[in-house]
């Protein structure tokens, strides 16, 4: 690697030097991982399967795995860089920047064989998101994103257009985090019935690709963590898109805790805003 680690001036040259040794690491462990998801849902070579929480919240060895590797080589490449990761990794000092990883989300379709996963790495510097790749494994394709230099999906350069809700096709998740809460209930029922269709992937780092590429227009999902959008935001404002956290979560989404975010074209995501200061507690 050909980038001063102990430089730690995030301009756009180098960051772009960076996102060329993020891009063959996200894409070099979801090939791999991906590899291991079909021999999995073959019978060929299976792997430990945890519930986390919740059925739907599971953890294999691959993730752990993943993980590791990634933070293997971020560690050596940037040793002045924090690191935040969903298994378990807590390396963090707001003076420098962060590497916020999720070695695999999407776990649950992981583990199924059902496309798609994702293998998301961010940067996050000064609590802005200031470089996203995201490695789709039911596209193959990896996204990217730097501050200042656009949104792409491999050598594209991607916009998404601006939309009302009434002419927008929406994605969520839905979690624990929503279970039993009447105010979310009515949020997406609202949502929903305004737009033009709804989809969920089962993965909020494809959603967040897939707004970016203008392939949905609005996203949000309540009780996300860091890891799930840090490469995700990047994406979508530099596609031309809003990020907005509700509850102030902007303040302390690197803390580790849960964040609701909404993100997508910024008449959706003005729309989707007014109507949870109206029905969210």
């Amino acid at each position: 690697m050909d980038i001063d680690s102990t430089e730690t001036h995030l301009d756009l040259q180098r960051l772009l030097a960076i996102k060329e040794e993020v891009v063959r690491l996200a894409r070099e462990v979801g090939r791999w991982a991906r590899e291991r998801s079909d021999r999995h849902h073959a019978g060929t070579q299976a792997f430990d399967v945890s519930v986390k929480t919740v059925p739907g919240d599971v953890v294999t060895e691959v993730d752990v795995e993943g993980q590791r590797r990634i933070a293997e080589r971020l560690r050596a490449g940037f040793p002045g860089f924090g690191l935040l990761g969903e298994e378990g990794l807590s390396e963090v000092d707001e003076r420098t920047p962060t590497w916020v990883i999720d070695p695999i989300d999407g776990t649950h379709n992981f583990v199924r064989g059902y496309p798609g996963f994702c293998v998301s790495i961010g940067l996050v510097e000064e609590n802005e998101s200031v470089l996203g790749v995201i490695y789709d494994a039911g596209l193959d394709t990896v996204y990217w994103a730097v501050k200042g230099g656009g949104a792409w999906r491999e050598a594209e350069r991607v916009r998404l257009t601006d939309r009302a809700v009434r002419d927008a096709l929406i994605t969520t998740n839905f979690t624990d985090a929503s279970a039993g809460n009447l105010g979310h209930r009515d949020f997406f029922v609202e949502l929903a019935g305004r737009s033009s269709g709804v989809r969920a992937s089962g993965s909020a780092c494809r959603d967040l690709c897939f707004v970016a590429d203008g392939r949905v227009d609005l996203f949000w999902q309540f009780g996300l963590r860091a890891w799930d959008v840090a490469a995700g935001i990047a994406l979508v404002r530099e596609a031309g898109g809003e990020v907005r956290f509700l509850g102030g979560g902007d303040r302390t989404w690197l803390q580790g805790g849960r964040i609701d975010v909404v993100a997508g074209a910024p008449s959706a995501v003005a729309e989707a805003m007014a109507l949870a200061e109206r029905v969210l507690d």
